[in-house]
């Protein structure tokens, strides 16, 4: 059964409001930071760095280079992706499959305390089908699934207008499918 409860989207902004968005992104191989005036839709300042070896070393780039972009700027919201499974009600990362360090760590909580904002989190791929849902290619329908590949293989389900995160928090993970029983295990 679907979750209960409206689609999860940040609150609607006038154009004219001065405060801030900032993206955060935790991939496999890279951290990417964006910083949006809320209502806007071109990114103000965007910056990459290579992921660290494990889950600390990553977060504590993620905060210096998060810090330097919103050091003059009062953010009104922030909303975080993950490469991995994601208790997204929770804000908890359930692992990384590419960084160690990851399990269960309370990330929605973490950055709250150290960015003093509101904080959503969830998994990459559901991130991005929610974006391509309200803004691109899937804007009027619906509902969406959304393939990415990258460092690994997943996907994001928009049904109903809402996203489908599932009983364990894996809809969409189509990465994790065996497609070959007995075949080569997924480094997970």
């Amino acid at each position: 059964s679907l979750p209960a409860g409206p689609p999860i989207c940040l609150p609607e902004l006038e154009v004219t409001d001065p405060r801030w968005l900032l993206a955060l992104d935790f991939g496999g191989t890279k951290l990417s930071a964006g910083l949006a005036r809320a209502g806007e839709r071109e990114w103000q300042d965007l910056r990459r760095a290579a992921s660290s070896a494990d889950a600390h070393s990553s977060l504590t780039a993620m905060l210096e280079m998060a810090r330097e972009m919103v050091s003059s700027h009062t953010l009104s919201a922030i909303g975080v992706s993950f490469g991995g499974p994601v208790d997204a009600a929770a804000g908890l990362v359930l692992r990384s499959m590419h960084v160690p360090g990851w399990a269960n760590l309370p990330l929605r909580d973490r950055l709250q305390a150290e960015l003093h904002a509101p904080v959503t989190v969830d998994n990459d791929a559901n991130a991005a089908a929610l974006g391509e849902w309200q803004l691109g290619a899937g804007r009027g329908c619906a509902s969406l699934l959304y393939v990415t590949v990258s460092t690994g293989v997943g996907g994001g389900w928009i049904f109903d207008g809402r996203v489908l995160h599932g009983a364990d928090s894996m809809a969409g993970e189509i990465g994790h499918m065996i497609i070959e029983p007995g075949g080569p295990a997924c480094v997970c």
